[in-house]
């Protein structure tokens, strides 16, 4: 997670900005990476984070609830967190940045309108667009709320350093590693479909830092005493 956070760091210091030229082949891949936390994919991804943990830790049956309570109440109240901090904040996502550069209706008044006239907005605005592929053009359809704070990254970050912590504590490396890697994908892909500025990577991801040390502290500590 540190290299995340480095990344995220020196690409806000550096004013990294999203260009809609710079279309990878790997676009397509950090998008299915970035459903596995959408909804309602995120569902499946908790549970089987939950299960994963579960099994690998020998978590008693009879601990099964308090453990899937202690993990999944820090990534429910990130959840909400972000409901709450979008409501009062207005920072544009890259991708709206891009369209208002030769739209000035989408530069005057954007998050002014209600989310169904986004909605409409951006598909007339893209319309004739050959360059954003359709996929691209449904994921900004189905988020047209402020950028900051990332809800993905928080999701993303939240279960991996609860997990990772989990599992290094009982020798688990491989599958520490391999959670890791899901997180870091989850993160930069939010950066390379244009959704997300490094700024809200390094916040979200300090918010599910402070987020997941008190389930974990409270875990490791009953599992110590």
């Amino acid at each position: 997670m540190c290299i995340v956070v480095c990344y995220s760091f020196i690409s806000w210091g550096i004013h990294w900005s999203w260009n809609a030229n710079d279309q990878s082949a790997l676009l397509w891949w950090f998008y299915v990476l970035t459903q596995t936390v959408s909804q309602p994919f995120g569902f499946i991804t908790s549970a089987l984070m939950l299960f994963v943990l579960i099994y690998t830790l020998n978590i008693r049956r009879g601990e099964w609830l308090k453990f899937a309570l202690v993990m999944l109440l820090p990534v429910i109240v990130g959840q909400v967190a972000v409901s709450e901090i979008k409501k009062t904040n207005h920072e544009p996502r890259p991708y709206v940045v891009w369209l208002s550069q030769t739209d000035s209706e989408i530069d005057r008044h954007f998050y002014q309108d209600d989310p169904a006239q986004r909605r409409q907005l951006v598909t007339q605005r893209l319309a004739n667009n050959l360059q954003i592929p359709d996929w691209q053009k449904q994921h900004w359809l189905q988020q047209v709320d402020p950028a900051f704070p990332s809800g993905h990254t928080i999701f993303a970050a939240t279960w991996a350093l609860m997990a990772v912590a989990l599992l290094m504590a009982r020798g688990k490396w491989l599958l520490a590693g391999l959670v890791m890697l899901w997180a870091y994908g989850v993160i930069i892909s939010r950066l390379a479909l244009g959704m997300h500025w490094p700024g809200d990577l390094f916040t979200s991801i300090m918010i599910a830092l402070y987020l997941s040390l008190p389930a974990l502290w409270w875990w490791l500590r009953r599992k110590a005493v």
